[in-house]
């Protein structure tokens, strides 16, 4: 009788189980690959078994509910990513940006978009500059702006909604092949120019690396003053354009628009799986993360369930996301 050996049992490593979750999800983070997971289970599920959640109009809806919000989570992310937590003027800048918007849409909407950009750019530079040169604390610095930004709306517009005189159909109303708002489109081409900064760029390397190891960064000689300076700028221009694509639906403006912004652009980030201690994420994280809880709102929404409740379960969401990623974390950063 002959003996066969036992052939081994073929194993795969953990390194080709990232290679193979690279390819399919477009990440290599546990975190980031789970939501993105997370978020096509429940966008199939819902359109199973959740009434009127398939119908166009609610789709428009959602898309429109994600545009705004994917654009001040990818300027967030930036913030986040350089090490530098949360900028909590975002949401004062867009509010802003909003009354901007509708006090020049007169002047042509290419005009308009560009002057409001700029504004929030340079918002946003201004408090990178007193954060970097001044070495203040970025959430104190934030907060005081945003004080400060909202004060001065409030003495322009002196609380009253501002109605402009223009036309914004095709950014607030516009759609490609009759069904794509071009607000999406506006989404897709600012974060492909986010990628770009973060992936190719020197300025996006050293973003990185700063968030990662500021003091390191520092001694390294690496322009740790002209990064974190280019993530406040960006996001500043993020929450412009944000408030721009709220305002451009009814080409008005009033303070309480996008005033939330901050929080919705937080939550974002931190359940897309972008690492809450700097350096480790992608702009697509930030983008996931704003579709996933779209989609929650929307189920919500269309299922009749109030707006309180609806506040309430986005809170779980983003405390379990931050608890999901701090456990993550102990098991240490190749794991993320």
């Amino acid at each position: 009788m002959h003996k066969t050996a036992l052939e081994p049992t073929p194993q795969v490593s953990p390194t080709a189980l990232r290679r193979w979750a690279s390819a399919l999800l477009g990440t290599t983070s546990i975190h980031a690959a789970s939501i993105r997971i997370a978020t096509l289970v429940l966008i199939v599920v819902a359109a199973a078994i959740v009434p009127h959640f398939t119908e166009f109009g609610n789709l428009q809806s959602l898309m429109y509910s994600v545009a705004a919000v994917g654009i001040g989570a990818i300027g967030m992310a930036l913030v986040t990513l350089s090490g530098n937590l949360f900028m909590l003027s975002m949401g004062a800048t867009a509010a802003v940006s909003t009354v901007m918007f509708a006090a020049l849409i007169h002047l042509g909407l290419g005009a308009t978009l560009l002057l409001v950009v700029l504004s929030g750019l340079l918002m946003g530079a201004v408090q990178g500059g007193i954060i970097a040169l001044g070495k203040a604390n970025p959430i104190i610095t934030t907060i005081a702006t945003s004080s400060i930004i909202i004060g001065a709306g409030v003495i322009y517009t002196g609380g009253l909604t501002v109605i402009g005189k223009g036309d914004a159909t095709w950014l607030g109303q516009g759609k490609l092949f009759g069904w794509l708002p071009t607000q999406i489109l506006v989404l897709v081409v600012f974060a492909a120019i986010a990628s770009f900064i973060l992936q190719k760029s020197r300025i996006g390397r050293e973003i990185r690396l700063l968030g990662m190891r500021a003091e390191v960064a520092r001694i390294a000689g690496l322009r740790t003053m002209a990064a974190i300076l280019v993530c406040y700028a960006f996001a500043g221009a993020a929450a412009a354009l944000a408030g721009s694509l709220i305002a451009s639906s009814s080409a008005q403006g009033n303070l309480t628009y996008g005033i939330d912004l901050d929080f919705n652009a937080i939550a974002a980030v931190l359940v897309g799986g972008i690492s809450i201690r700097g350096g480790r994420g992608q702009i697509s994280d930030a983008v996931t993360g704003a579709i996933f809880l779209a989609v929650i709102s929307n189920i919500l929404l269309v299922s009749g369930v109030s707006y309180e409740y609806q506040l309430v379960a986005k809170g779980i969401v983003v405390l379990a996301a931050v608890v999901f990623g701090a456990l993550l974390a102990r098991l240490g950063p190749g794991r993320k």
